[in-house]
C-alpha cells in the first residue's frame, strides 16, 4: 500500500485489510485470509502499524484501539 497522508491523522478513516486467518480441522477448498474494514479515529501510524481508536472516554487516552499491521493494509479512505 502507498503510504498514508498526513493530513489523514485525527481523521476518521476506514481501513480495508486482510486478516491472517487459522483454520482448524477444515477442508482445503475452504482455507483464505479474510477481507476486513475497520473504522475509527487515526491516531498513529508508522512503517510497521496503524491505531485506530474506535471509542474513548471522555477527557481521556483510556479506550478501545485497533493495531493493523501495514502489510495487511491495502487501502485507507477519509469518512
Amino acid at each position: 500500500m502507498k503510504r498514508i497522508p498526513s493530513k489523514y491523522l485525527t481523521k476518521r478513516v476506514a481501513v480495508h485489510w486482510i486478516d491472517p486467518t487459522g483454520y482448524i480441522n477444515s477442508d482445503l477448498k475452504d482455507v483464505d485470509v479474510s477481507e476486513c474494514v475497520s473504522e475509527g479515529t487515526l491516531v498513529s501510524v508508522n512503517n510497521r502499524r496503524l491505531i485506530l481508536r474506535t471509542a474513548v472516554y471522555k477527557d481521556s487516552d483510556f479506550g478501545d484501539y485497533s493495531a493493523i499491521s501495514m502489510g495487511c493494509v491495502e487501502k485507507v479512505t477519509l469518512l
